[in-house]
């Protein structure tokens, strides 16, 4: 009788997971319908569909004969910088290694071709069956390694069933994702696809070990690996340098409209022999003019002599390198959808301020209890900057546990190539 229950119980999950798959490829060809219809006014989703057109062709330009291929999949920017560090390190390793980076949106996309115009770039198909099953008949891969969070269910059913090893890098998991709910099972199988759970955190894992996954290592944040490199990167700008003639900077990262409103309140609170560098995330849609100060834009700067203390640089890709100007930063995003990359900033050992979206994103969690990073607002911004940003002993402070955080975080990367490698002799 318990038998026949279980049969019976089984049967009723096989059933579901059909409903639910035949339902999830439903809404992925419904997802591109309606991107093809807003393709013909907005500028995101015509990148999003043209990008794709004759994707198999193009990913067969680059391709090198008789070469292992090891395949990288991004969402977009912040994952490529959690996955560069992995590449460098495999190029150096394997001269001949072909190596593939995709994406899911046009901005990681266009940031990568911008960046690396030499790398074999691609977007990732859609993901429908048959596509998935081309591509990677195409691409023909040895490992693949999927940056964070990307979890497609044909693109890891697929791997699984070619037996091509996957790896989930630098990896995060919340209780509220719907892998860890009673009604997860669907969703759990396509974590079912990956060969190893590379992960940031201890919650990550006690996650997955909680839904029967022990295949799982804690190894930290792999941008930590990207950032000590570019530190090391030698950079001079001499406008900017033109600029600041050695008065204390503060600089705002990828700010938005909505992250303005505290950052006039900042500028408006430091003391006036401050210069102020703003950075917007879309150069071309920033509202400039809400500034409260008057300012001058990077493009614009000729003189040597500049009377504006406030520069917004309107170029792209010098961000990531010009926070080692600054004495203090802020980092945009929390006002809207989310904070942007912190540990960009953090690495200079300064303090870091953010708006109160942050939740999501576990590093910002870490620098705040370590006193490094500071949820600001309209309200605190005085007590901040009098108690945090003027203050010489907590500059000190600060400057100190960023030392420190940075050597428990060295070589991710290489610890996580070791493992791979390690466990694969085990297995052969």
């Amino acid at each position: 009788m318990f038998l026949f229950i279980r049969k019976k119980q089984k049967k009723h999950i096989i059933k579901s997971e059909i409903i639910l798959l035949y339902l999830y490829n439903f809404i992925i060809r419904f997802y591109i319908l309606i991107a093809k219809l807003l393709s013909f006014w907005n500028q995101k989703a015509k990148s999003w569909i043209d990008g794709r057109g004759f994707i198999f062709q193009k990913v067969l330009v680059k391709k090198k004969e008789n070469a292992k291929v090891y395949w990288f999949h991004c969402a977009s920017v912040g994952e490529f910088e959690q996955a560069m560090p992995l590449i460098e390190l495999y190029k150096k390793q394997y001269a001949s290694l072909s190596i593939l980076i995709t994406f899911y949106s046009p901005s990681g996309f266009e940031y990568a071709q911008r960046k690396y115009p030499d790398e074999w770039i691609s977007y990732l198909p859609f993901d429908i069956k048959s596509d998935i099953a081309q591509f990677i008949d195409t691409v023909q891969p040895d490992k693949v390694f999927i940056v964070k969070y990307e979890f497609w269910y044909h693109l890891l059913d697929t791997l699984s069933e070619r037996k091509i090893p996957t790896y989930l890098v630098s990896g995060i998991f919340r209780k509220e994702q719907i892998f860890f709910k009673w009604y997860g099972s669907f969703f759990r199988k396509i974590l079912s696809g990956f060969t190893h759970f590379f992960v940031q955190d201890e919650n990550s894992k006690q996650l997955l070990n909680s839904i029967q996954f022990e295949n799982v290592t804690i190894i930290g944040d792999t941008r930590f690996d990207r950032v000590v490199e570019l530190k090391k990167t030698n950079f001079y700008d001499k406008k900017l340098n033109s600029f600041f003639k050695n008065q204390p900077i503060f600089i705002a990262g990828s700010i938005w409209e909505s992250d303005i409103p505290i950052i006039n309140k900042i500028i408006m609170t430091l003391p006036k022999g401050w210069k102020i560098i703003l950075v917007p995330h879309e150069i071309s849609n920033f509202p400039y003019q809400k500034i409260k100060l008057p300012f001058i834009k990077y493009s614009k700067i000729e003189q040597e002599e500049i009377d504006e203390r406030v520069v917004c640089v309107d170029a792209v890709g010098i961000l990531s390198k010009i926070y080692r100007y600054a004495r203090f930063a802020y980092v945009g995003g929390g006002f809207g959808k989310g904070i942007h990359n912190l540990l960009e900033p953090a690495v200079y050992g300064i303090p870091v301020l953010i708006g109160p979206k942050h939740q999501k994103f576990i590093e910002a969690k870490k620098l705040i209890e370590m006193g490094v990073a500071f949820e600001i607002n309209l309200k605190n911004t005085e007590n901040i900057i009098s108690n945090h940003i003027l203050n010489e002993q907590a500059l000190n402070t600060i400057s100190n546990s960023i030392t420190n955080l940075l050597s428990n975080n060295s070589n991710l990367s290489s610890k996580m190539i070791v493992l791979i490698e390690k466990n694969e002799k085990k297995e052969n």
